[in-house]
């Protein structure tokens, strides 16, 4: 369950300008931001009108866990209290500025946008991350701009305090997978927790037949076996252990996501003796996130996305970027509640490892339709700063036309503009999936951690 998110309410103004309308808007508008889904608001139970006041306030503040402050500019308010709050709380800024009424001939009635200018300045030259929202209380578009705040603030939170285990480092070959540390700690947030397969593996290995029962239990629940490719009783146990493990060590270690090396050690029959796949799979359909390959930016993208979307995400490969659409595409290791309606996914043996038919454990589905995006954090070609790419499209009904997880996707630039960006400027190969169009959150996620944004839309 998602931890609430506590917003710090700033209404702000001059003391010559309060007036009853202002009060009336400050309740109101109070009142609706508690009203949005997974927050609590604390302050805001009168009016800030100079220095002093928000000295006070401050003060008591400052133990609360704020995790946003949020400014309501209801008349023209100076600089100095927003960037007082922001660095003293080391939070994001709420800037919220409203429509300046008809002032009928007579003297200016708020001059809240102006406010807002003098203050994005500020907080602009302060490194501080900031959302504008402009627009009236209780209207839908005010609305929607304040809950995307909210959800880009949760996603910079699970950043900054995310940790990622990488278990046996990134497989041979994928310098895509590469990572720089010191840089994602200093720059994004997550830290990297190394871990070894043998750990893994000699966890699973010792796990008690009742955990291992149990865990078959879940899987089994997420999709039966395939009827005539099935893994092995063997394979299958050993999935179902590994899976138990996964997660028990995440849990020792306090993990938010993990990154497997999951080939070629793990396949081998010294080693362990089966594909990983689908448990991977099974872990981010049961809530913690998981990465082939050893991604780990991939890794630290699918939290992101987890919390802009409120749905699981999906680690892949684009297949096919030709023509009127694109395939998005794993071996057999998404999410079953990806699954498109209708189709029943199946465990089974991997169609690739072995010559296919040999070694289990994958589950195959094709993925559902709808509105999606796809993100890559990747690094510059001088690895000394990261950068951003959003891709959005339509994923379109899609059957299992190739083994493993499919789907196919009209990008909205079309195949040839997003192939070109890939191609001419270097991009990693694996891209992270979410449902929904989140091009404005994740632009909005990229100006907060300023990080160089490129949209191919």
């Amino acid at each position: 369950m998602k931890k609430t998110l506590k917003i710090l309410y700033l209404p702000l103004t001059k003391a010559n300008w309060t007036n009853a309308e202002l009060e009336r808007q400050r309740e109101a508008s109070r009142a609706f931001l508690a009203s949005l889904p997974g927050v609590t608001v604390t302050g805001g139970e009168r009016m800030i009108e100079d220095e002093e006041q928000a000295a006070a306030l401050l003060e008591s503040c400052r133990n609360e866990g704020v995790d946003l402050v949020a400014g309501h500019l209801l008349s023209f308010a100076l600089g100095v209290v927003l960037s007082r709050f922001a660095r003293a709380l080391h939070v994001p800024v709420l800037l919220w500025s409203i429509p300046e009424p008809p002032p009928g001939g007579g003297r200016l009635r708020a001059n809240s946008f102006c406010a807002a200018n003098m203050n994005a300045h500020i907080l602009y030259k302060l490194h501080v991350p900031c959302f504008c929202v402009h627009g009236d209380t209780g209207e839908p578009e005010t609305a929607a701009q304040l809950e995307r705040a909210v959800r880009v603030t949760r996603s910079l939170k699970l950043l900054r305090e995310m940790r990622i285990g990488s278990v046996g480092g990134r497989v041979p070959g994928f310098f895509t997978s590469d990572y720089d540390e010191m840089l994602l700690r200093n720059r994004i947030g997550p830290e990297v927790v190394p871990l070894t397969l043998l750990e893994v593996c000699a966890a699973a290995r010792d796990l008690a037949p009742e955990k291992t029962a149990a865990a078959e239990k879940i899987l089994l629940g997420d999709a039966p076996l395939h009827a005539s490719d099935a893994p092995t009783r063997e394979q299958f146990e050993k999935s179902a252990s590994l899976y138990a493990a996964v997660t028990e060590l995440a849990a020792k270690y306090r993990l938010d996501a993990v990154t497997l090396r999951c080939w070629p050690e793990v396949i081998a029959d010294e080693m362990f003796g089966i594909t990983l796949c689908s448990t991977i799979g099974h872990l981010n359909n049961h809530g913690v996130l998981s990465v082939c390959e050893g991604d780990v930016y991939a890794a630290a993208m699918l939290g992101a996305l987890r919390e802009l979307s409120g749905q699981a995400p999906f680690f892949c490969d684009l297949i096919k970027l030709d023509g009127d659409h694109a395939v998005a595409w794993h071996c057999g290791a998404a999410p079953c509640a990806l699954c498109k309606a209708g189709f029943t996914p199946a465990i089974r043996r991997s169609s690739t490892v072995g010559g296919g038919g040999v070694k289990g454990c994958v589950c195959e589905f094709p993925l559902k339709p709808g509105r999606v995006t796809f993100a890559r954090l990747g690094e510059n070609r001088e690895g000394t700063a990261f950068r951003l790419l959003i891709a959005p499209g339509e994923g379109i009904d899609t059957e299992l036309f190739v083994r493993g997880n499919p789907l196919k996707v009209m990008f909205d630039a079309g195949c040839g503009a997003l192939r070109n960006e890939l191609l001419d400027n270097g991009w990693e190969h694996h891209f992270s999936m979410a449902y929904g169009d989140l091009t404005e959150e994740l632009l909005a996620l990229g100006r907060a951690l300023e990080i160089e944004t490129t949209v191919v839309r």
